[in-house]
């Protein structure tokens, strides 16, 4: 008799089990015992036991047992003496390890065993309930049967977590199948009939998914070899499924061992082209129909067999790398399943690849052509078929960076060397800094694209038939509420004006709030009260002003205070003044009658215009869409430009880099 702290056994398993281990584990018992038997005709019933309270939504009850039933030989006393024993060496020649059953008391409160057995030339009735303090077997009891043949049956009563447990048979019964499949894959082995019962006398049998049901396929058998010619050469076996139950689920390799499912994991760690589901179409026409699929690889080997943990849910040998003792790691045999898994899927395998290679060249040239001389350099192998373009920029980027980073390093260990440096090192190393300079200028061309694009749609009239806003094209060309501490030259737009603007420090704005509405009731924005002020180089008289002021795309009405000329004008001299300090408040901006001044108007030209820019005597260009001249009242140079115009000039003075870069 034995006697064993099982509750302290149970608290100590280092298991990923979950619900089903259990009943995983009550089924191969079962298996076990009808080879024992040796019978042709096995049979296993899984009858699943409901909840019998009400749901206020009609839905299923809950499962809260299974019963677990066979025709093997049943308790006999050899049987009886291993459940008993603790970790049992009955079934070591087949793998057992004597440690299963203790999964029963783990997740179910109530665990229970009948059976029939052979007992001399007569049939003996047995029945006893597993112990849950000190003895597996507990009120065992004997006593004569009138059945005619023997069976065994395990009762797993009132589940502890119940809601992990599936409600749909269907569901229950796939999932069942997952982790037994592996007994259907045995060429030397009949997998007796499993059936799952429910309450309401519906029943799956799991045999028929593999053929009545047709929804697993064994697509082929393939073997590789660990360790070829030498003492530690190790054949694998791996049993390839097309499995058309998937639910969420991905394609696997299974490693197995003693007939059960010991490790999983996702085919696409290997080959990326197999994270998505496969589609196999049927018929033609109308009467075609496309059913999506995932794969399953089974591996079998005496290596695995041999290296399985007590609890058969991971092995002794390294993840990652061989040891002295094991001298092939899990990674090593996984890599090598999937290149024979893809062998039988090579067709699409090979297209799926092609297809996310077209889509990364076609990101690189519509989206990002700075990047082409690192496409080349990325690991397309290992690049995930389903990647998004945020990933495949940021795949680019570290090349980049790394490229960068060591270029940079080496240039400067070469140079550092007196003169006896390779200078053929060094010519590489200048040629690569030249190509990464390329790629940021392209970087930047692309952008400059981008804005007149956004320009180009700012400027089209809206379904109200105004135009935009004043502060969506002012943000375009220069961010609003920045300042030269916050905004750089990469941060602003004024090359669209002026290519001199580019690296413009920003002086002052004026904060002015106005409320006033014009005559068509359109809102006088307090941005465009903001005339903004740039300058070349330092804070000197002799370095040149820029002042430029926005009216709203297609604005009609003006008033005479209206006057953007006048309204520059009148910044001009506040600044000329002294009203008007550095961003850092030390000093006023110097600004006198000598200082160069440049003042821009962007607008709509139309006859209000026209007609403010005769009034100061300012030159129409041939185009009619702007006007410039010398003011000699506020002594700056003024230039009135059209929206149009604007964006016209600038696409002109761009056309070369976008050819260059094949953008149009």
């Amino acid at each position: 008799m034995s006697r064993i702290n099982i509750q302290g056994t149970i608290d100590n398993i280092k298991s990923k089990s979950n619900v089903y281990t259990p009943i995983i584990e009550a089924v191969v018992n079962s298996i076990d015992s009808i080879t024992k038997k040796g019978i042709d005709d096995g049979r296993i019933e899984i009858q699943l036991i409901r909840d019998n309270q009400l749901h206020i939504d009609d839905s299923k009850p809950f499962i809260k047992g299974v019963v677990v039933r066979d025709n093997g030989d049943g308790f006999n006393s050899t049987n009886r003496e291993s459940f008993d024993t603790f970790y049992s060496q009955e079934k070591k020649d087949i793998g057992g390890k004597g440690f299963g059953r203790f999964m029963f008391v783990k997740y179910f409160d109530n665990v229970s065993v009948k059976s029939v057995f052979r007992d001399g030339g007569g049939l003996k009735e047995r029945a006893f309930d597993f112990g849950r303090k000190f003895e597996i077997i507990e009120n065992e009891k004997i006593s004569e049967t009138e059945s005619l043949d023997t069976y065994a049956e395990v009762s797993l009563l009132n589940l502890k977590d119940q809601k992990n447990f599936d409600k749909n048979i269907d569901t229950i019964a796939r999932k069942l199948l997952d982790k037994l499949l592996i007994f259907f894959l045995r060429d030397d082995f009949k997998c007796p009939v499993i059936l799952v019962k429910d309450d309401d006398g519906t029943s799956i049998v799991l045999n028929d998914y593999l053929s009545a049901k047709n929804e697993i396929q064994l697509i082929g058998e393939q073997k590789f070899t660990l360790g070829e010619n030498s003492k530690d050469s190790i054949l694998f076996k791996v049993k390839v499924f097309k499995m058309f139950f998937l639910g969420s689920q991905r394609s696997r390799v299974i490693l197995t061992a003693n007939n059960r499912a010991v490790t999983e994991t996702n085919l696409h760690k290997y080959i990326p082209e197999f994270e998505d589901d496969f589609f196999d179409t049927t018929g033609k026409g109308e009467k075609s129909t496309t059913k999506n699929y995932i794969i399953r690889s089974y591996v079998i080997s005496d290596y695995l067999d041999s290296s399985v943990s007590l609890e058969r849910e991971t092995f002794d040998f390294d993840k990652e790398k061989a040891t002295i003792y094991k001298p092939y790691s899990q990674k090593q045999i996984e890599s090598n399943t999937a290149i024979e898994t893809k062998k039988l899927f090579n067709q699409e395998v090979t297209t799926r690849a092609e297809k996310k290679v077209t889509r990364i060249k076609t990101y690189v040239t519509e989206h990002a052509p700075w990047h082409k001389s690192y496409f080349s350099e990325l690991d397309l192998t290992n690049i995930p078929y389903g990647i998004k373009e945020s990933d495949i920029e940021a795949e680019l980027q570290r090349i980049k960076f790394k490229k960068e980073q060591f270029t940079t390093s080496e240039l400067k260990r070469l140079l550092s060397e007196n003169g006896e440096a390779d200078q053929d090192k060094i010519s590489e190393a200048i040629s690569t800094i030249s190509e990464i300079g390329k790629s940021d200028l392209a970087h930047y061309v692309f952008n400059r694209k981008m804005v007149l694009d956004a320009m180009t749609h700012l400027l089209k009239r809206r379904e109200d038939g105004k135009g935009e806003l004043e502060k969506d094209i002012h943000n375009l060309i220069y961010p609003m509420g920045k300042d030269s501490e916050t905004a750089d030259y990469g941060d602003h737009n004024l090359w669209l004006l002026d290519e001199r603007l580019v690296f413009s420090e920003y002086v002052a704005s004026d904060k002015k709030i106005g409320t006033k509405k014009d005559a068509l009731k359109e809102p006088d924005l307090v941005v465009f009260d903001k005339k903004n002020s740039f300058r070349n180089g330092d804070n000197e008289f002799s370095n040149p002003l820029t002042i430029f002021e926005f009216k709203r795309p297609k604005r009609t009405a003006y008033k005479e205070e209206d006057d953007p000329v006048m309204q520059i004008g009148k910044y001009l001299k506040d600044i000329r003044d002294g009203k008007y300090e550095m961003p850092e408040g030390l000093e006023p901006i110097k600004v006198n009658e000598n200082t160069p001044v440049y003042g821009y108007v962007v607008c709509t030209v139309n006859d209000k215009i026209r007609e403010f820019a005769d009034k100061h005597q300012l030159t129409v260009s041939p185009d009619g869409d702007s006007y410039f001249g010398f003011h000699r009242g506020y002594k700056m140079y003024v230039e009135i430009i059209g929206f149009n115009k604007l964006l016209k000039d600038a696409t002109l003075r761009n056309k070369i880099f976008f050819k260059k870069l094949q953008l149009e």
